[in-house]
């Protein structure tokens, strides 16, 4: 009997039912010390914070992740940043003293009470907020520990190492924190805390970035139908690697 490939479209349904099997999907950024959130969606040459202009010191935009409001992103976060520039050394992800970032306005706003030299986020539509009207800012005075994080539009929100431990106090191991998607979020910026001149920080974090949790596929009547379906699916997808 003719051992035949399986067709294009068949191999297509193996690799979406592979991407069920497999685990949530996570995009990877490098964003370095001089990576100015209150930039976030500006237009080239918009210039803010003593030194700092867009291109040159914009924050990093979460290019490849589609945003689905209500939706949980989780953060996987390593590295440092400075203040004094240079590559390497600095703070972890979670920053060191404890203060608030200055609001420069124009359609973004900084947080209180957050860590200086840590990882922020900030969500944006696709339109430039500049000459848009300033949200509210986050206060995190209640602490760095949550586990549940809902940011509007426009609000500049600490992420830090993404887990509720506090590494800067030589916590390890605490849960992973969520992050909600608002209503009408299209664009996810990231960058580091500071109060002015991010033109001269160094360092960087290396930040994965996890979307929600894939939904459990319903199981069949019995285990040797699951282990017959995993079988034939693994084949097909040996024969489509060819």
């Amino acid at each position: 009997m003719l051992n035949r490939l399986p067709s294009r479209a068949g191999c297509a349904a193996v690799a979406l039912a592979a991407g069920l099997l497999g685990s949530s999907p996570a995009r990877a950024y490098v964003v370095p010390g001089s990576a100015n959130p209150n930039l976030a969606g500006r237009a080239a040459g918009y210039a803010c914070c003593l030194g700092d202009s867009a291109p040159a010191q914009s924050p990093v935009a979460a290019a490849a992740l589609a945003l689905v409001p209500g939706e949980a992103l989780q953060f996987a976060v390593t590295g440092q940043v400075t203040y004094g520039g240079g590559p390497t050394g600095g703070d972890n992800p979670d920053g060191n003293e404890v203060g608030s970032m200055s609001t420069y306005g124009d359609g973004l706003s900084a947080p209180i009470a957050v860590r200086y030299n840590a990882l922020v986020g900030v969500f944006l539509t696709d339109a430039d907020p500049t000459g848009s009207v300033t949200p509210a800012p986050l206060d995190f005075a209640a602490g760095l520990d949550f586990t549940t994080l809902s940011p509007g539009i426009g609000q500049i929100f600490f992420i830090g190492d993404g887990l509720t431990s506090d590494s800067n106090a030589g916590e390890h191991g605490g849960a992973r924190q969520s992050f909600v998607v608002p209503d009408g979020a299209t664009r996810l910026f990231l960058g580091t805390s500071d109060g002015f001149g991010w033109f001269n920080n160094g360092g960087r974090f290396i930040v994965d970035t996890i979307v929600g949790e894939p939904a459990p596929l319903p199981l069949p009547a019995s285990l040797p139908l699951l282990a017959a379906g995993l079988g034939a699916l693994l084949l097909r997808a040996r024969r489509c690697g060819r």
